[in-house]
């Protein structure tokens, strides 16, 4: 551990950058076979007295969630981009300054 900052391992970075990337890949996989199934199904509750009125609250729900989980999925996918951004400028700096150390 680094005494007065940071001790960061920049191989673990990107290697859990792409696991967060792959995590929002799935995620969105996900969402949309969810929304697919969901849109399958249709409104199997009926559109009588109690089914319309059911209706109405679900569906701005239901598209409100399906887009947050998308959202969700993309954020996911963005994280583990800027965590292997990181991993690289780490290691960039971390050789950069070893070689300025051996060169002296």
């Amino acid at each position: 551990m680094a005494v007065g900052g940071f001790d960061v391992d920049h191989r673990t970075l990107k290697i859990q950058g792409e696991e967060f990337r792959e995590i929002g890949r799935e995620f969105v996989t996900a969402t949309g076979e969810l929304k697919k199934t969901l849109e399958g199904i249709g409104t199997p509750w009926g559109e009588d007295v109690i089914g319309g009125p059911f209706d109405v609250v679900y569906q701005p729900v239901k598209d409100g969630m399906l887009d947050s989980m998308e959202s969700l999925g993309g954020r996911l996918k963005k994280m583990g981009t800027n965590l292997r951004h990181m991993g690289d400028a780490y290691g960039g700096v971390e050789k950069r300054t070893y070689e300025a150390y051996k060169a002296i």
